[in-house]
């Protein structure tokens, strides 16, 4: 949403895949379909977006560590023509504390490298997690995009994501 809630700015869905290679250490893969537009009077332009993850998990008593590489590259659909966009290279550290209560409390930042740029943007967040039961688990979140080039300033942004694993 955008301009306190009035209009919807972005939507997306995704679907993905993951696999344990080791314990604490997976492998996954992503589509997304994203929808976004500039302003409330503009036209959605559709956004496709593949990605990989490697990512390690490691505890220490109470304290959950959460390391993600991620390869990202994406298109955009400008009036039915497609074009590259961009192909990132992503780094986040995730820390969390795990409890006996389903509600886990998370704090984590991700670096976007620009595959032949520079880092350009950081995205530190904080949420928390709720476990329904094995396969089912939703999440709140607050995070800022902040771009290390031109200093855009943007306000923060809500996320609400539900996760359905299938075994």
């Amino acid at each position: 949403f955008a301009d306190n809630i009035s209009y919807t700015k972005t939507y997306l869905g995704e679907v993905g895949l993951t696999y344990s290679l080791l314990k604490g250490l997976d492998i996954s893969a992503y589509y997304r379909l994203i929808n976004r537009r500039k302003d409330e009077k503009s036209a959605f332009k559709i956004r496709q977006r593949y990605y990989a993850d490697l990512s390690y998990e490691y505890k220490l008593g109470v304290i959950k560590f959460d390391y993600r590489l991620r390869y990202q590259h994406q298109f955009k659909d400008n009036d039915g023509e497609t074009e590259f966009d961009a192909s990132y290279l992503r780094n986040k550290l995730e820390i969390a504390i795990a409890n006996k209560s389903k509600f886990t409390p998370f704090v984590s930042a991700d670096l976007f490298t620009e595959i032949g740029g520079k880092t350009d943007q950081i995205r530190p967040k904080a949420g928390i997690s709720y476990k329904i039961n094995k396969q089912h688990s939703v999440e709140a979140s607050v995070f800022k995009n902040i771009d290390l080039i031109d200093n855009a300033n943007s306000g923060p942004i809500i996320g609400l994501t539900y996760k359905l694993k299938l075994k």
